[in-house]
């Protein structure tokens, strides 16, 4: 099975929905920035743009970079000061391949399907260094 399909489930196991495959991210200990619920991710496949569109306010000024977890599967929302959030959610199967080669995410608050404050920021992968922008 490849990392990018869906798992299949065993003999006796309910199939599972396409529902399944948006669940929330084991943020363990670390405060989670968004519930899965109150966020939604698009990948441009051509472009490799990608963008996390929310609703609820967030500051974005303390937001330093993101930085996924490919064996977890997971993103950490890194502050200026050293801090770490969650994002809330584990970056599924549909939009993996195309999340992990982006190199920035634009972080867009909308309102009514209208943008209305958002950031742009770096995308890093676990084990690389920081932005020198920070």
């Amino acid at each position: 099975m490849s990392e990018n399909e869906p798992e299949k489930p065993n003999e006796g196991q309910e199939k599972s929905s396409i529902k399944s495959a948006f669940k929330p991210g084991s943020a363990q200990d670390k405060p989670a920035l968004f519930k899965p619920d109150e966020m939604d991710i698009y990948c441009n496949k051509i472009t490799l743009e990608t963008f996390i569109f929310h609703g609820k306010d967030v500051n974005y000024d303390p937001i330093a970079y993101l930085e996924y977890d490919p064996s977890e599967k997971t993103v950490d929302v890194v502050m200026k000061d050293s801090t770490r959030m969650d994002l809330g959610v584990t970056i599924q199967w549909l939009v993996r391949p195309y999340f992990t080669k982006a190199k920035e995410i634009s972080i867009v608050q909308t309102k009514n399907r209208e943008p209305i404050d958002g950031a742009v920021v770096p995308l890093i992968h676990k084990g690389q260094n920081a932005p020198a922008t920070i």
